[in-house]
């Protein structure tokens, strides 16, 4: 197994683990009100973003070239960005609105 597929495993895995605490902590803030999509999408996207710094590390650790760590990360924050785009979209139909 590749250097980069372990620092990618081990970001997912932390992020996947961490990203369940961060997700209940937002939903005691503000609740998501837009059904079990938005949730899941929430879900990912607080996983993505908490798994970037674990490959990060890792990354370092192992020895991965820098364009190679930094255009993951990259990738990390754009997989982040698309989920939290799909959550918005999932959301906006139970926002209440202003008049």
């Amino acid at each position: 197994m590749s250097e980069w597929l372990i620092a990618i495993l081990i970001g997912a895995a932390i992020g996947l683990a961490l990203g369940v605490k961060i997700a209940r902590d937002s939903n005691a803030k503000q609740p998501v009100r837009g059904g079990a999509l938005a949730q899941v999408f929430h879900y990912l996207a607080c996983a993505g973003l908490s798994g970037m710094l674990p490959f990060i590390i890792t990354g370092i650790i192992v020895g991965l070239p820098f364009l190679k760590l930094f255009g993951t990360a990259v990738g990390f924050l754009a997989i982040t960005g698309a989920f939290l785009l799909i959550h918005a979209g999932a959301e906006r139909p139970s926002l209440p609105v202003a008049h």
